[in-house]
């Protein structure tokens, strides 16, 4: 048998997944950045699209389309 060759594993088999659950890393990245954008709003350093700005705030923060936050910035605290 050459080094090539397959040792009988079935390469193309894969354990069966539920097609609506979600992929852990993707949960936890969108945890994460779920958490960042409550902690700048918790700290007053972002406000949501639309509202106006203090002098505090460094981010903007848009909800897209299909529900996902988005976090802009707007500038530098200085």
């Amino acid at each position: 048998m050459s080094m090539n060759e397959d040792m009988g594993a079935d390469r193309d088999s894969t354990p069966a997944r539920d097609p609506d659950a979600g992929d852990p890393a993707d949960d936890a990245e969108r945890r994460a950045a779920e958490k960042y954008i409550d902690d700048l709003l918790a700290r007053g350093e972002a406000v949501y699209e639309g509202e106006e700005p203090t002098p505090g705030t460094t981010h903007v923060v848009r909800r897209e389309d299909d529900g996902r936050l988005t976090v802009r910035r707007l500038r530098f605290r200085g």
